[in-house]
């Protein structure tokens, strides 16, 4: 025949009657249960089940360093647009061969696009 388990009653602090004592998990029970902690816990207070790794690095201190206190790669590379597209508006065009100012002008398009878009968000 099998054994029979005894139920035990969590609602008596001073646990189950017959065994006259604390029985398995008779212990406090009250407990918060906030499932964005486990997330953070695990992903180290990043809010997303999924992580893009675009490599290794060298040096991941110096790199998580650069941004947080510096810009993400998104701002990084808008940055390094912006510059580039002053240089190429200002790049002489004589002497190039088609691939280079069909090359130029698809970097100028593209700025142009970016900016069209940055400026629909502002606006």
């Amino acid at each position: 025949m099998p054994q029979m388990l005894t139920p035990v009653s969590f609602a008596d602090p001073e646990g189950p009657a017959a065994g006259g004592g604390n029985g398995p998990l008779s212990g406090g029970v009250a407990q918060v249960i906030n499932p964005w902690r486990w997330f953070t816990s695990v992903f180290g207070n990043q809010f997303a089940l999924f992580q893009i790794n675009l490599g290794r690095s060298s040096s991941p201190e110096t790199e998580t360093r650069i941004l947080d206190e510096v810009g993400s790669y998104g701002r990084q590379l808008g940055r390094i647009g912006d510059a580039l597209d002053v240089l190429v508006k200002e790049f002489p065009r004589e002497g190039l061969s088609d691939h280079a100012i069909a090359a130029l002008e698809d970097f100028s398009a593209q700025m142009r696009e970016i900016n069209r878009i940055k400026e629909k968000q502002r606006g």
